[in-house]
């Protein structure tokens, strides 16, 4: 038999819910579920600003030439941020422009290099997607058939299955199965569900729009990051996502 298994925790500044399909014959169903939510707890506690211990904290405070040692997931999203900025053109910067100069350098696995002292980092605009990411290979490595991860608009579908979503402030109706949607909401340049700010790296100010932004791509780590490219420019067919198969859709 089976069945349907759902539940909530909050995390990453938001409700986290998970829905999987689950065979009832299947052992370590709720073990599957605790280790997914574990995932999510990880990337917070290593990854929000908000936590005094963060890395991302620990960083912001350090002096420059301090080597900050890190939770290898903060390094892997660095990596993938440092990606994106370069496939923007600077428009996705985890720096916010917080300096002229380099930011970090990774050192290796576990150890970043603050290379100025104003240097800033923040990860909101990629940990909540990376955390659902995580959250969904948690579950398929134990053999979860299919299922949703949903952080607060921010969610992504694996298996058989496929679920309806409407958008939160839109009319906006997509169905998700293999893949990621993410949704941001600006007014007035500040995020209506987080205090996330749209900054325009390269002039280090918040670019003060009304702008539903949202992006579906193969992974939630890219549809998270994307929706500030697609903000920025105004341009929902921006060449950047149709270079990685994402979608977007501006209101």
């Amino acid at each position: 038999m089976t069945g349907t298994l759902r539940r909530a925790q909050p995390w990453l500044g938001t409700l986290v819910s998970i829905e999987a399909s689950v065979d009832r014959a299947l052992p370590g169903t709720h073990a599957a579920m605790a280790t997914a939510f574990a995932a999510i707890a990880r990337v917070h506690a290593a990854m929000s600003s908000q936590c005094a211990g963060s890395d991302v904290a620990r960083f912001n405070a350090a002096a420059r030439g301090t080597v900050v040692t890190c939770d290898p997931w903060t390094i892997r999203v660095l990596r993938i941020a440092a990606e994106l900025r370069r496939a923007s053109a600077g428009l996705f910067d985890v720096a916010l422009g917080s300096t002229r100069g380099a930011t970090y350098r990774v050192v290796d696995t576990r150890h970043l290099l603050k290379l100025d002292d104003a240097a800033r980092i923040e990860l909101g605009g990629i940990a909540k997607g990376f955390a659902v990411d995580r959250a969904v290979a948690v579950l398929r490595s134990h053999r979860v058939r299919a299922g949703l991860v949903n952080a607060g608009g921010d969610l992504r579908g694996f298996g058989s299955g496929a679920w309806p979503v409407q958008v939160r402030g839109s009319r906006l109706r997509l169905t998700v199965q293999q893949g990621a949607i993410a949704t941001s909401h600006y007014r007035n340049g500040r995020s209506l569900y987080r205090d996330d700010p749209l900054v325009v790296p390269d002039r280090r100010d918040v670019h003060a729009v009304d702008r539903l932004v949202t992006v579906a791509a193969p992974r939630c780590v890219l549809a998270d990051a994307l929706t500030k490219v697609v903000a920025l420019t105004g341009d929902p067919a921006h060449p950047l996502l149709r270079s990685i198969g994402a979608q977007a859709w501006l209101q």
